[in-house]
């Protein structure tokens, strides 16, 4: 009798033990509020990135949150086309300097609506190296979280460095080639992420002479993607859901989004992935499609 309670202690000690295991490797979601934040503050495995401008930093910040560049994970290749991945190698050792580890909690913070772009940007990097699952963004940035009055510092964040292993998910990338070869395949839905008048061909974009899209895509302009009163918040999931239906964005289709040079269509991408979308980014986007004449513009 008492090896059999004795048993039944270690079964509930080790249950609880794994329990307490799995609650502290998962993410609540790929968007968290300023409460499930401050309240996990003192998560050893929280690593908090804040993208902003470096005065507004040293004055205020979350506790903790460290300070980046976006453009340490961007770059020019040797055809002059901004904004790529840099490699593999590179971006491992990035993340290291950040203080990233392959267990890592990770959230992106954004200092305001301007910012998003480069917040979900990140967020593509991130799952690009293989943590996509492990990272999520908060919701209204730090304008969020100074109007709900939350906890904040000046004392600049200490960390170590990381000790973050690569593993690349090549599959959420897809190149020209490719892209091209299932421009008329019915599984694929392309989405522009640029501005309408961009799309429609009415207004100039800078990174290509030629005016309008690709063939086949549909428009949906990243701003839609944001609360109209409160542009530094995403909207709620129903209303993005809606957005991605009202462009007929089918559950089971492959979407793939671009925009001018890889920015815009990061909270595209993020928006789809959220909602659980197979999606695929393309880097190179209208700079490289548009300026090449045999590839089709409409």
């Amino acid at each position: 009798m008492r090896t059999s309670v004795l048993f039944l202690f270690v079964l509930l000690c080790l249950g609880n033990k794994m329990l307490i295991s799995q609650s502290s490797a998962s993410m609540p979601d790929m968007l968290v509020s300023t409460e499930w934040l401050e309240n996990n503050l003192a998560d050893p495995d929280l690593v908090i990135l804040h993208l902003g401008k470096q005065a507004d930093y040293e004055k205020e910040h979350i506790p903790g949150a460290r300070l980046i560049s976006i453009r340490e994970v961007l770059m020019d290749n040797q055809d002059g086309i901004r904004h790529e991945l840099p490699d593999n190698p590179t971006i491992e050792q990035i993340l290291r300097s950040w203080g990233v580890n392959n267990d890592s909690k990770i959230i992106i913070d954004y200092a305001d609506q301007n910012t998003i772009p480069m917040a979900a940007r990140l967020f593509f990097t991130l799952d690009y190296a293989g943590m996509g699952d492990r990272t999520a963004i908060l919701n209204g940035g730090f304008s969020c979280w100074k109007m709900d009055d939350r906890s904040r510092t000046s004392s600049i964040s200490a960390y170590v460095e990381g000790n973050f292993h690569m593993n690349a998910k090549s599959e959420v990338l897809i190149l020209t080639n490719e892209l091209h070869e299932n421009l008329y395949n019915p599984h694929f839905s392309i989405v522009d992420a640029r501005p309408a008048e961009q799309y429609f061909g009415n207004a100039k974009d800078h990174n290509s002479p030629r005016l309008g899209h690709i063939e086949g895509a549909v428009s949906l302009p990243f701003t839609l993607l944001t609360v109209e009163d409160a542009p530094y918040l995403f909207k709620s999931k129903e209303a993005l859901q809606k957005l991605f239906e009202d462009i007929h964005i089918q559950a089971g289709s492959i979407l793939v989004t671009y925009c001018g040079s890889g920015i815009w269509a990061s909270p595209v991408y993020f928006a789809a992935r959220y909602l659980g979308y197979k999606v695929r980014f393309y880097d190179a986007s209208f700079q490289e499609w548009g300026n090449n004449e045999s590839l089709p513009v409409t």
